[in-house]
């Protein structure tokens, strides 16, 4: 037996990363696992570690970038690693499969098994023999039901083992920051990680409601159909549909889905299968100088899994006492070995809310949405994703009668070596929208086509560029004309470029960049960042940035016709300067810790200005700025093998400064209605026989009244929100609480948001 046993372990899966470590973990004691996120990434950590020999490498087949034939064969050239036994591991057994990888030096191909019993049953014979030449089932959360050997329960116990390991956490990848893969205790960025877990382990049905669990956003319901949902502030005024907020940038698997009308989002047509995806990731502060504008104050990124990971069939079916109907039903397979594919289907049915005079706001409506995902390994060097969504639905409201839409997204990688790739991706977005207070309709067709360039030169500097071009097009009707003109041709190009400079190899980088996004309005703005992350010791990075964003002019902005009959100055872009300070360390083992300050500079930012002429009252102009500061921290702690917390508490201060007397008076508060200081607690536990109980507790600080539209004061409060489930195999039954310690409450304008229970049961094939 060995003392101490190292064992690599080469996935992309990080729920397979999981599964590996606790089954080690109850396998020998002593073993220490280590995670690379692809076989790429183990490459470069190999070569960059020269002391680094593993007594055991564990490879998993199918991965992007470099599959495990490639990985293996670039392993079997690194002299100190010949004689290190190397597993080949997949889901299905594939005799030519099997006879290469032998051919490469595997020391043995396995199929993943159904049970983490059996994982551990496998890992103790490794260790301690050492050999281990039989054709092994190995570890698997395959769709396909299994039984077990007389095991409790497979799925469950994996569910339950899964929130053992905080190294999970400071493993994660994420790839919003740099759009390049990155482990997130190396980030210099305060990002935030939403697992599929932690949203399956809550009361979320939609988007939106997921989002709450990420404490560094401002998430407010405005309405049955309607949310605000921002970052460091500037959450606009519950006006319109998903209110004003236009300065966070939001993409479903790289689409951007934010409206050119507003800038913002209409988080009602936003809907993901939340069983389906990978993750989310939240930057709050600029992320400009990659991914353009509207990431002012922050970016959401909404990635889906893979297809080959979502095979089989899951269905659910959940009614409540606010949303009497919600359905979904999900279909994977594979056409061979390389191509995978999903298709999916739901709907939901939402009640209506109240105002607070006790009035219906007959907000009621109902949701239609399917879809497909197919990937494919198109060579060992090249994937192509195609997916697509079509939806439509009503609402009950005046504003907003009815709404459809379409989007097809496709992304094609080459992997040029160990270091460099290419990426290209297009998509085409469609979106309609009917408003029945004015007889109006809205549609914009998006277009968009960008390719990604990274390589390493000089062993020291890890580029990256890129450029795009999008185009959209919208149409506006409506029997008195709101926008002139009422159709527009909008065209955005953007060119970026960073470079991430290793200064000390692994301990200390610089890295620059900037975007050149020409538009319409504007013409051409620059979007440059600079950014340091000193890893002083494991586990611990100390990081700054300094970032300029900018929000460029919407249609809102711009072409409201009532302008037009008036002369004013030109609308310009909304400026940022962001300075950023953050730590991210580990305390202890079972703990992770991030912080991070920052103090921003806006100029040029929106405002609502008197001309003194009776044709058009008031104009857009540019004749605020502001100053912000504030802290985030967020923390998670493996209180045992059975309860994970997740703790987070944000605080925003601000100060604006009009720069014209014809400002219209307390017009801040139109452009953000933020509380001060917010505060989450999520609890996950998982109890005997089977049952889980997951809690949720959310304090926001008071809202001010907004003057101008004649908005109340948002009074502060604490809500609670419950899940109670009980996992058996496939099946899932869980009963589900919202906002539980009052009948209701309001959150944002005037519209109550109601104490709700939903029960859902949820199957999987």
């Amino acid at each position: 037996m060995i003392n101490e046993p190292v064992v690599f372990v080469i996935d992309d899966d990080i729920d397979d990363q999981e599964i590996f470590g606790i089954a080690l973990d109850r396998a020998s004691k002593n073993a220490n696992c280590v995670f690379a996120n692809d076989g790429i990434h183990a490459i470069e950590k190999i070569k960059n570690d020269d002391s680094f020999i593993p007594d055991f490498i564990f490879l998993d087949m199918n991965m992007p970038r470099m599959d495990g034939s490639e990985c293996l064969t670039e392993l079997r050239k690194i002299p100190r690693l010949n004689h290190i036994p190397v597993y080949l591991y997949s889901t299905s057994l594939d005799a030519v499969g099997i006879d290469k990888s032998k051919s490469l030096g595997a020391t043995d191909y396995i199929m993943k098994p159904s049970s983490i019993f059996e994982l551990t049953d496998i890992l103790k014979n490794i260790i301690k023999t050492k050999v281990f030449t039989a054709l092994m089932i190995f570890f698997s959360i395959s769709m396909i039901p299994q039984i077990s050997s007389g095991q409790t329960d497979s799925i469950s116990e994996i569910n339950a083992l899964k929130k053992l390991s905080v190294t999970e956490l400071m493993n994660l990848t994420v790839t919003s920051v740099s759009r390049t893969p990155e482990k997130l205790t190396d980030v210099a960025s305060a990002v935030q990680v939403l697992t599929r877990k932690d949203i399956i382990r809550s009361t979320a049905s939609r988007l939106p409601g997921a989002l709450r669990l990420v404490s560094n956003l401002q998430v407010a319901q405005g309405g049955s159909h309607d949310w605000g949902i921002s970052s460091r502030g500037f959450n606009g005024a519950p006006i319109a549909s998903s209110t004003l907020a236009d300065k966070l940038l939001v993409m479903i698997d790289g689409r951007t889905v934010y409206t050119p009308l507003f800038g913002g989002v209409y988080w009602d047509v936003q809907n993901v299968l939340l069983e389906d995806l990978d993750r989310i990731e939240v930057i709050s502060g600029p992320g400009g100088t990659l991914w353009g504008a509207n990431a002012v104050n922050g970016v959401v990124n909404v990635i889906s899994k893979d297809a080959k990971e979502t095979q089989g069939i899951f269905a659910s079916v959940a009614s409540g006492t606010f949303a009497p109907g919600q359905a979904a039903v999900r279909y994977g397979s594979h056409v061979d070995s390389s191509v995978f594919f999903r298709v999916y289907g739901q709907r939901f049915v939402v009640g209506s809310s109240k105002f607070i005079d006790g009035t219906s706001a007959r907000d009621e409506w109902h949701l239609s949405q399917g879809g497909f995902r197919m990937d494919a390994n198109l060579s060992k060097r090249n994937h192509l994703t195609v997916q697509g969504d079509v939806y439509g639905g009503e609402e009950g409201d005046t504003l907003t009668s009815n709404m459809n839409g379409q989007n097809v997204p496709a992304r094609f990688g080459h992997t040029i070596s160990n270091t460099a790739d290419i990426s290209v991706q297009m998509y085409f977005d469609r979106a309609y929208r009917y408003f029945g207070s004015s007889r109006t309709s809205y549609v914009v067709n998006t277009a968009d086509l960008e390719a990604q360039h990274r390589f390493v030169l000089k062993n020291k500097h890890r580029m990256l560029w890129g450029i795009g071009y999008r185009m959209l097009v919208d149409n506006i009707k409506a029997p008195n004309p709101t926008f002139t003109p009422a159709s527009r041709t909008l065209d955005q190009i953007n060119f970026y470029l960073q470079d991430r400079i290793s200064i000390i190899d692994e301990k200390f980088d610089v890295t620059l960049g900037s975007k050149f996004l020409y538009n319409y309005y504007t013409g051409v703005e620059l979007q440059p960042t600079i950014r340091f992350a000193w890893q002083f010791v494991n586990d611990n990075t100390l990081w700054a940035a300094v970032s300029r964003a900018v929000r460029t002019p919407s249609r809102f902005d711009t072409d409201v016709t009532s302008f037009t009959r008036v002369e004013h100055e030109k609308y310009v872009s909304e400026k940022v300067v962001a300075n950023e300070i953050g730590y991210r360390f580990r305390p202890i083992q079972p703990m992770s810790i991030s912080i991070s300050t920052y103090l921003n500079y806006y100029t040029d930012l929106r405002t609502l200005d008197s001309t003194g002429s009776q044709l058009a009252p008031f104009v857009f102009g540019n004749n605020m700025n502001a100053t912000t500061w504030g802290a985030e921290l967020s923390a998670t702690y493996i209180a045992t093998n059975w309860w994970k917390i997740k703790v987070g508490y944000t605080y925003l201060n601000k100060k604006f400064e009009k720069t014209s007397p014809l400002v219209l008076q307390n017009h801040e508060l139109i452009e953000g209605i933020d509380p001060a200081n917010q505060f989450l607690i999520h609890s996950i536990m998982d109890l005997p026989k089977n049952f889980q109980l997951d809690l949720i507790g959310r304090y926001v600080d008071a809202l001010p009244a907004e003057s101008v539209t004649g908005l109340p004061t948002t009074p502060a409060y604490f809500e609670l929100n419950a899940r109670v489930a009980w996992e058996y195999k496939n099946l899932t039954i869980s009963v589900n609480g919202n906002s539980l310690l009052s009948d209701h409450h309001t959150e944002f304008g005037r519209v109550l948001v109601k104490r709700s229970v939903t029960g859902k049961v949820m199957i999987r094939f």
